[in-house]
């Protein structure tokens, strides 16, 4: 016992020595956000030249040939929601056992009459599915050390803790009061909280180890909880600290943001309205954002470039460009640029997105405090908080 005491003593003097430090985490993601038909999408590998996977290229294929022969089956397709008990999860084997069920279900007549609309909805995901493995394949190296952001401990140990003691934070006595499987939920998800902020588990396993021990556990359970909220998901509902700032104007309680826009590529009347539909977006109670449509370009302009990819998305280099896809319908269109709108205005997309290398998968999820922002997802019903905007008046705002 005391030979075991005595070497986590030492791991505990190593750990002191890194656990804990603040971990270089850019202030912003490099990488923005899009949207096609309500699944957030990113552009990062379009110019890369790297080849799609042959089950990408088949998939793209049979969506084609499908949809060009029984186009009815895509009128209706409902939006999809992926939250951390749901995540979207992409991997090739995944993709390739899916477009095996398809063509199964094909060659079934009878199914197939039975069922078109359900396989053209499930066919139009599995597309989605494609163009986000295949936007994102050139960035998961990157997206590998996101892991170490993802949510889920954090968020299933707070729903824990609110049941087990009716507060998102667990105390000692609870910790302390624990079951077997209990005890083993809870170490695993603040190991991993610990991890993201410190890499090396051996160092987070040892301190959860020495605490358990010395009968403390309930105090590092609660710090970690307390300190991923303030590092990591809170910020995900903050303007970054590189934000914009713009002109604004006071009358009658009433904050007025101005911001240019160049209108350059765009026909008038469609400019006038996309930026219409955004401002009414933008604006609630006290804030009014408006736009002043210019014929020039400069450092405080804005300038929305049309662009026939299907991936729309706000450059991390430079946030008054917005790259808007011309091959959305009008109505997603304006809400597409309303969410990237908000990109150049300071704050981040509120969703996770990680590569997880030990699996090779591709994980996704939305994450909102009330599921109902529009930086975390496009789905209907979405739009900007009210915090959003006071944070816009407080910081953003260059008063004449």
């Amino acid at each position: 016992m005391v030979k075991v005491t005595h070497i986590l003593m030492i791991l505990l003097v190593m750990l002191l020595a890194s656990c804990g430090a603040k971990i270089n985490t850019p202030e912003s993601s490099k990488f923005t956000a899009s949207e096609m038909s309500f699944l957030l999408i990113e552009k990062q590998c379009t110019d890369s030249g790297i080849k799609m996977e042959p089950v990408s290229l088949e998939i793209e294929e049979t969506y084609k040939n499908f949809k060009s022969a029984y186009p009815m089956a895509f009128f209706v397709i409902p939006p999809q929601f992926y939250d951390y008990k749901n995540p979207l999860i992409i991997s090739l084997p995944g993709m390739e056992k899916k477009l095996s069920e398809f063509k199964s279900q094909e060659a079934n007549p009878q199914y197939l009459q039975a069922n078109l609309n359900t396989m053209g909805i499930d066919l139009h995901y599995l597309y989605q599915q494609v163009i986000r493995f295949e936007g994102q394949k050139c960035a998961f190296n990157y997206l590998k050390n996101k892991k170490f952001e993802d949510l889920r401990p954090f968020l299933e140990l707070k729903e824990f803790c609110t049941q087990k003691n009716q507060s998102e934070f667990c105390s000692p006595e609870t910790v302390a009061g624990l079951g077997q499987d209990d005890s083993k939920f809870v170490e695993n998800r603040t190991v991993k909280l610990c991890n993201s902020f410190d890499r090396n588990a051996v160092n987070c396993q040892a301190q959860y180890s020495i605490k358990k021990q010395s009968k403390t556990l309930g105090n590092l359970v609660s710090f970690y909880q307390k300190r991923f909220q303030e590092k990591r998901y809170d910020k995900l509902f903050e303007l970054k600290r590189s934000h914009l700032k713009f002109q604004c104007q006071k009358q009658d309680d009433i904050i007025e943001m101005k911001v240019k826009v160049s209108n350059r590529d765009w026909n008038q009347d469609r400019l006038l309205a996309l930026t219409q539909y955004v401002s009414t977006t933008w604006s609630r109670g006290n804030f009014k954002l408006t736009f002043d449509l210019v014929n020039e370009t400069g450092s405080d302009v804005v300038q929305i470039i049309p662009t026939n990819e299907f991936i729309s998305y706000v450059p991390d280099a430079n946030n008054r460009q917005v790259f808007l896809s011309q091959k959305l319908d009008s109505l997603t269109q304006m809400r597409v640029l309303s969410h990237e709108f908000g990109h150049v205005l300071g704050f981040p997309d509120c969703y996770t997105e990680f590569f997880d290398n030990k699996s090779n998968e591709l994980i996704y999820y939305e994450i909102d405090k009330n599921n109902t922002n529009i930086m975390c997802s496009l789905k209907s019903g979405v739009s900007v908080p009210d915090d959003y905007m006071v944070q816009l008046s407080q910081k953003s705002c260059v008063f004449n």
